[in-house]
C-alpha cells in the first residue's frame, strides 16, 4: 500500500518529473544529436576525408542506439531511471569530448558508438517510462510536451553549434557541447526519482486510456504482438527517409536549393506543435484517431511532395509530414500502453524504439535504391502511400486483437 504522504508527494512531484524530462530531451537531443551534420563539412575539410567515410560515424550512432534499446528493459530494471539516465549523460559527454580530440576515423567511429549507446540510455525510452510511471492521467499531453523538446532543442543546438564552429572551430564546439551536456544533464539526474509503488502494476491505467495488461509470456502467444513489431519497423521507412530526400526532390522539381533546404526547418517547427497537439488528442479521443490522423497526414504529404510545384505545395508538404512524424516518437509508448499494457511496458518499449531505429536505418538506403531504379522519387513516394495505408490497416487489426485480449483479461 502507498501511504497518504507518498500519494501527496507523487501528486505534486510529477510536475517536476515532466520538466526534468523535457529539459533532458532538450539538452541531450538538441546538443548531443541534432547538430551532428554541422560537423561533416569542417571535419572532412581539415583532414581531407571523404564525407561518406566520416558519415559512418552517424551509422555507428544508430546501430548502437538500436542495439542498446534492445537491452534497455533489463538495464532499466537493474539500474533504475536515475542511474541509467546518469550513465547516458556521462557517456554522451564523453563521446563529444572524444570527438573533440579525434584525428583518426576509428576514434570518430568509437565516439559514434558511445554516443549511440548514451542516447539509448537517457532519451526516449527512459523518459517515456518516467512519464508513464508518474502520470495516471493526461499521459499523451505530457508525452507530447516531452518529445517536442527534441525539436526545440535541435533548433537551438543547430543555431549555436553553427556559430561556435564558425567562430572558434569544430573542436571547441564539441568540447563546449560536452560541458553543457555534462553540467546540465548531471544536474537534472539529481531530480529523477522512481515513483513510490511504481513496481506494482498500474491499476489506474484504464483512466489514462491505457491498460494494466497481461504477462509477457501470454503476449508472446498472440500473433498481433509480432505484427506490432513489423508495423513499427515499416513505419520507420515512411517519414525520416522522406524528409531526408525532400530537399533533393524539390530541387529536381525546379525549386531553389536554399528554399528547398529551409523546408526541413519548417517541418520540424510543425512537428514540435504536432507532438503536443497529438498528445492532447490522445488524452481526449484515444489512440485510434491520433494514429489514423498521422497516417492520413503522411499519405497526403507523400502525394503533395510527389508532384510539388510552387511555394504553397512545399509548405503544405512540411505541414502535413510534420503531423505524420509523431509515428516515430510519441506514438511508440502510446502503442505499448494501449496494445501491450503496463505489465510488459518496460520489457517492450525499448524493443519498439530499437525497431524504429532499424526501420529508419533500412529505409534511408531503400528509398535511394528505388530512386536509382526509377530515376525519380515521384513513383517511390506514390508507392509509399500504399505502404502507409497498409500500416493503418495493420494497426486497426492489432487494435482489434488487443481489444479482444483486453476484454478476455477483464472477464468481459
Amino acid at each position: 500500500m502507498i501511504s497518504s504522504a507518498e500519494k501527496a508527494e507523487n501528486s505534486s512531484y510529477r510536475y517536476v518529473i515532466a520538466v526534468v524530462c523535457f529539459l533532458m530531451m532538450f539538452v541531450t537531443m538538441g546538443f548531443g544529436n541534432s547538430p551532428n551534420g554541422q560537423y561533416l563539412g569542417p571535419v572532412t575539410k581539415e583532414f581531407g576525408l571523404s564525407r561518406a567515410d566520416f558519415a559512418l560515424t552517424f551509422s555507428f550512432r544508430y546501430i548502437f542506439t538500436m542495439s542498446f534499446n534492445l537491452l534497455w528493459g533489463k538495464l532499466f530494471a537493474r539500474l533504475g531511471a536515475k542511474w541509467l539516465a546518469g550513465l547516458g549523460v556521462l557517456c554522451l559527454s564523453g563521446a563529444f569530448f572524444l570527438f573533440s580530440i579525434s584525428s583518426m576515423l576509428p576514434v570518430f567511429y568509437a565516439g559514434g558508438a558511445i554516443q549511440g549507446a548514451a542516447l539509448a540510455f537517457c532519451t526516449t525510452a527512459t523518459l517515456s517510462a518516467l512519464v508513464n510511471m508518474w502520470f495516471d492521467q493526461n499521459k499523451g499531453t505530457v508525452m507530447g510536451f516531452v518529445f517536442a523538446a527534441s525539436g526545440l532543442g535541435g533548433a537551438m543546438g543547430n543555431f549555436c553549434v553553427a556559430r561556435w564552429i564558425a567562430a572558434y572551430g569544430w573542436r571547441y564546439s564539441y568540447r563546449l557541447c560536452a560541458l553543457i551536456i555534462l553540467a546540465v544533464g548531471v544536474g537534472l539526474t539529481l531530480f529523477i526519482r522512481m515513483r513510490a509503488g511504481a513496481a506494482a502494476p498500474a491499476k489506474k491505467a484504464a483512466r489514462a486510456g491505457g491498460w494494466e495488461g497481461v504477462p509477457l509470456e501470454t503476449l508472446k502467444t498472440k500473433p498481433y504482438f509480432y505484427a506490432l513489431f513489423a508495423l513499427v519497423f515499416v513505419l520507420g521507412w515512411l517519414c525520416n527517409p522522406v524528409y531526408t530526400i525532400a530537399p533533393a526532390h524539390l530541387v529536381d522539381r525546379g525549386y531553389d536549393p536554399v528554399f528547398a533546404g529551409q523546408i526541413t526547418g519548417v517541418l520540424f517547427a510543425v512537428l514540435g506543435v504536432a507532438k503536443i497537439l497529438g498528445g492532447m488528442m490522445y488524452d481526449r479521443c484515444g489512440l485510434k484517431p491520433f494514429f489514423l490522423l498521422c497516417c492520413a497526414s503522411g499519405i497526403a504529404a507523400l502525394l503533395v511532395l510527389a508532384w510539388a510545384k510552387g511555394v504553397f505545395a512545399a509548405l503544405l508538404f512540411a505541414f502535413l509530414l510534420g503531423f505524420a512524424m509523431p509515428v516515430e516518437t510519441i506514438i511508440i509508448p502510446l502503442l505499448v500502453m494501449n496494445l501491450i499494457g503496463q505489465k510488459a511496458y518496460n520489457s517492450v518499449v525499448g524493443v519498439l524504439f530499437a525497431l524504429m531505429s532499424g526501420g529508419i536505418a533500412f529505409g534511408n538506403p531503400l528509398i535511394n535504391f528505388l530512386y536509382g531504379r526509377f530515376g525519380s522519387y515521384t513513383p517511390v513516394l506514390v508507392g509509399y502511400t500504399a505502404v502507409f495505408a497498409f500500416c493503418a490497416l495493420l494497426y486497426l487489426w492489432c487494435d482489434a486483437q488487443a481489444t479482444k485480449l483486453k476484454n478476455a483479461s477483464l472477464g468481459q
